[in-house]
């Protein structure tokens, strides 16, 4: 199966993923306002890690201060480009990610969770702006998978670490009502349909690692083809 084959199969099981979500959004929000105090403080200590300036305000200093340091020491030059060259593209992957969703948020317009839960605004409007009108898709759920993937492509040992860091952000936007369940789907898909592309042109351009097949010990597999003791990996 071919690259972008296989893209737009993952784009059609997105989009059906929206569909079907659509069906339980407004049951899964009623329920999620039942939660008991003690569930919410641990969703907002978590929620507050999805925001963009968490990746983006520490690259940017990284970036800023490398190219300073360049500047006075022109000696460290190659070996800060190197650094400047992956802070630079972990940010640049999250930001046009997050500047991707908020143009999506004002397109759909959608009024989130909790003005529905109280009898207000509900649904989608179509060029509203606002923090009300912009459930969808979930902005923290973008940034999130987008910084996941950027900073795999750095660290890939640590990918499922990201992972599922991403996914706790996620998980704590519905489960504070900031966000219906397709809200989050299409924030991971956008943040996945971004940030792919955007690695893969900066990893061509030397700003990144060249990508190498996955060490099995991180997943507790062995790749297929290997054998289990002493093979060589594919």
């Amino acid at each position: 199966m071919t690259a972008a084959r296989r893209v737009q199969l993952i784009a059609l099981a997105g989009i059906a993923a929206i569909l079907l979500a659509f069906a339980v959004d407004q049951p899964i929000a009623r329920a999620m306002a039942r939660l008991s105090p003690p569930v919410l403080d641990i969703a907002n200590f978590i929620t507050q890690f999805g925001q963009g300036g968490v990746t983006l305000y520490p690259t940017a200093i990284i970036v800023l201060g490398a190219l300073a340091a360049k500047y006075f020491f022109p000696e460290l030059r190659d070996r800060l480009d190197g650094i400047t060259r992956k802070a630079a593209a972990v940010f640049i992957t999250v930001a046009v990610a997050g500047l991707a969703d908020d143009l999506l948020k004002i397109i759909f317009g959608r009024a989130r969770p909790k003005p529905w839960l109280a009898g207000d605004d509900s649904g989608f409007g179509f060029f509203r702006y606002g923090a009300k009108f912009a459930s969808f898709p979930s902005g923290h759920t973008t940034t999130s998978v987008a910084a996941a993937l950027a900073l795999s492509a750095l660290f890939p040992r640590w990918r499922p670490a990201f992972l599922m860091a991403a996914l706790s952000i996620a998980i704590s936007r519905i489960v504070l009502d900031a966000h219906y369940v397709s809200d989050v789907i299409a924030g991971a898909l956008l943040g996945g349909f971004v940030a792919f592309p955007v690695l893969n042109r900066l990893r061509k351009a030397g700003w990144l690692p060249p990508e190498k097949p996955q060490d099995s010990s991180v997943f507790g597999v062995l790749d297929s083809g290997a054998k289990k003791t002493g093979g060589k990996r594919n």
